[in-house]
């Protein structure tokens, strides 16, 4: 791609808008609408700073007519339509005159790319390193500071490049590639708008959206995709982490990342990070501090969790009913299934109820059934110090993974944990065999909301 170029047009042909911008306010790009003052006619002038390149601030559906564009080192011929999430943003470079037809949304904003926006030296920065040689790099940056930006422009340099690459997305949080609670890897053979179009390769489970707790587990499972990766003929990796780079905890989880995967280069992304990860040159690590987009679109905790509904009704949307037996598979995650099952009867004068399963791990005993009330008293003289209590159905709705040992995993939700029948129940799409299943921390809803599990303690 060459130095960016005029705009011919901006069009308003009449073009179906896409399904993903129905029925919120759609309306036809006119004259002047959403624009800063430079599109204030039909026909846009020689743009300046940098001329020919625009940010959509999403949500924009986008027809090229003619000419060819880039969007993040994707290129785009005539005829091919994009989407521009309403949460997104993307910048847009004329590689030759060209001619747009867009669909906008009431809130969509479409400007000249500021002179000082750090958009096209990200672009020449990415092909440089990767022209040299880099085959390893690992993303690093606050929340919605452009760390999938920039991973997807990588992406597609390294693929236009002649390799094979594969990205690896270890935001637990904000999942693009796999559903949210996953480590995930993908590929494709062909350039991206944006991760969600990789294909899923391997999926390793966390059980959580929050990284905090699970340090040491992200860092183990990525490091074993990146080694997993790199023996299975892909030839560059990727990696894309979350944004918990906001206090100490946060910077030591990235310190020890980049210390086990052993990166070529580092992107860091934001000046409040400035000068933290230099001193990895020292190790042969090279490090790039770039400075954030100034178009960037700062999503909203309901945003968030909008977008979070929307990837696990991907993946488990009008999914089958899979049935194995408790007693032949690994069950991981949850007390009712660690420590020693106890034997109902010793119970009889400790709990008034009734009993299904009951398990003793670390001190706590563990109850699943309908627990009326307990004598705390008499099961201390057990060695039980505390008691959990599990209503019947309280796992219903509860997030897991399926798959075999040391193997990819597939996202789940349980429907039934028959203690009695000694069968666990679980929507899910797989449809191999069955050797683990992971217990989360959380359940979803009908909606696809996560709901924090709330246990009897005493």
């Amino acid at each position: 791609m060459g130095e960016p170029l005029a705009w011919s047009s901006l069009r308003t042909k009449s073009i179906a808008p896409s399904p993903a911008l129905s029925g919120v306010g759609v309306t036809r790009l006119r004259p002047g609408a959403g624009l800063n003052p430079a599109f204030a006619g039909n026909v846009a002038p020689n743009l300046s700073a940098p001329k020919g390149t625009l940010a959509l601030q999403g949500g924009e559906e986008v027809r090229l007519a003619s000419g060819r564009l880039s969007v993040h080192e994707k290129i785009v011929e005539p005829g091919e339509k994009f989407i521009v999430h309403k949460t997104r943003n993307y910048v847009v470079v004329a590689v030759e005159p060209s001619e747009i037809d867009i669909s906008m949304l009431d809130e969509s904003q479409i400007q000249i790319l500021d002179q000082n926006d750090p958009y096209l030296e990200k672009i020449k920065l990415v092909r440089d390193i990767v022209a040299k040689g880099a085959r390893k790099i690992i993303v690093i940056g606050c929340t919605d500071c452009g760390k999938t930006s920039l991973t997807t422009i990588t992406f597609n340099t390294m693929l236009a490049n002649g390799l094979k690459p594969i990205v690896i997305d270890s935001d637990v949080g904000q999942a693009d590639i796999g559903p949210p609670g996953f480590i995930t890897m993908g590929s494709s053979n062909k350039q991206i708008y944006w991760l969600t179009e990789l294909q899923p390769l391997e999926m390793k489970f966390i059980g959580d959206i929050k990284p905090q707790l699970y340090s040491q587990t992200i860092i183990y499972e990525t490091k074993l995709l990146v080694e997993k990766a790199l023996r299975s003929n892909y030839d560059a990796v990727v990696i894309d982490t979350d944004g918990w780079v906001r206090d100490e905890q946060g910077i030591q989880h990235k310190l020890m990342l980049i210390e086990k995967v052993k990166p070529d280069v580092v992107f860091v992304l934001g000046d409040e990070l400035k000068g933290i990860f230099k001193q990895l040159v020292k190790i042969g690590v090279e490090v790039y501090e770039l400075p954030t987009p100034i178009y960037r679109k700062a999503r909203s905790r309901e945003e968030r969790r909008a977008l979070r509904s929307l990837r696990y009704r991907e993946f488990l949307e009008d999914a089958s009913i899979l049935k194995a037996k408790i007693d032949d598979v690994v069950i991981l995650g949850h007390p009712l299934f660690l420590g020693s099952e106890v034997d109902k009867n010793i119970l009889t004068p400790i709990i008034d109820g009734r009993v299904i399963h009951a398990r003793y791990y670390t001190g706590t005993l563990h109850v699943y059934g309908v627990v009326k009330s307990y004598n705390l008293e008499e099961a201390r003289k057990h060695g039980f110090e505390k008691i959990k209590a599990y209503p019947i159905g309280f796992e219903k709705g509860l997030y897991c993974s399926v798959g075999v040992v040391n193997g990819p995993e597939y996202p789940g939700v349980i429907e039934k944990i028959d203690f009695e029948n000694r069968e666990i129940i679980i929507r899910t799409k797989y449809t191999g065999r069955v050797e683990v299943v992971k217990l989360g921390k959380f359940k979803l809803t009908e909606n696809y909301t996560e709901e924090y599990i709330e246990v009897v303690q005493q």
